[in-house]
């Protein structure tokens, strides 16, 4: 009777081990098929972030997103051709962001990202949702990914400048400007979008000197926009 109770013991030991080993498994493979799906990892601790917050929008704004949502769904149901189901991914994070639903955005920003892993506007857009959500690692990671995919993009070398703003690195800050500057000079695309930022950047750090400097070369590149650059140079020279 003993020996059977032990062996019994033993194979619900084995049974309960199993089922724990299952589950890590299984848990912590979905992570990795992610991974290698998107070459995106959560990289901050997924209970200290906000999946979802409330936002001010009026209650018609509400409805409107509320039913594009559901159009979206909808046409995902039925969507086969590749460039749609992008689009309808990318549409359906953007409004359940306008919603505050940020948990739904993710999902969806995921779904785009493993139909597309070389879209820069998405890891972009993606970052801006991480931001959101406190995930301040997974942020950076994303908008350094968007210009890892197209280095001469002035945009994302500002929504990178932006986000390191927000964490209050204003070495990074200066260090992404610098690197933008330098970077696409070796490229067709305008830098202007880049100067004017961080003309502005400077300024707010009553770094005037420097910024006077790269409002004058802003002039030089846009002379219909001479006036209203001098009046900027001005009212730091007061």
């Amino acid at each position: 009777m003993q020996k059977r109770y032990i062996i019994a013991v033993i194979g619900i030991l084995i049974l309960i081990i199993a089922a724990g080993g299952y589950w890590y498994f299984n848990k912590n493979s979905a992570k990795d098929r992610t991974a290698f799906e998107t070459g995106f990892t959560l990289l901050d601790d997924e209970k200290s972030l906000i999946w979802a917050e409330a936002v001010e929008i009026t209650r018609e704004m509400r409805t409107q997103s509320e039913n594009k949502i559901a159009e979206i769904k909808a046409d995902l149901a039925t969507a086969k051709e590749k460039e749609q189901i992008l689009d309808d991914y990318n549409n359906l994070a953007i409004y359940q962001k306008y919603l505050g639903n940020y948990r739904e955005s993710y999902n969806a920003y995921l779904e785009s990202i493993k139909l597309e892993s070389q879209a820069r506007v998405a890891w972009q857009n993606f970052a801006d949702v991480l931001l959101k959500m406190k995930a301040y690692k997974s942020a950076e990671m994303a908008y350094k990914k968007a210009i890892e995919l197209n280095k001469y993009i002035p945009e994302s070398y500002n929504k990178l400048a932006d986000f390191y703003k927000a964490m209050s690195d204003d070495k990074n800050v200066e260090a992404t400007y610098k690197l933008a500057i330098e970077t696409i000079k070796q490229s067709y695309e305008s830098d202007v979008l880049v100067l004017n930022d961080y003309a502005s950047w400077l300024e707010g750090q009553k770094r005037y000197d420097e910024a006077i400097v790269i409002l004058r070369e802003l002039i030089a590149k846009q002379p219909e926009n001479k006036e209203v650059l001098e009046k900027r140079i001005e009212g730091m020279e007061k």
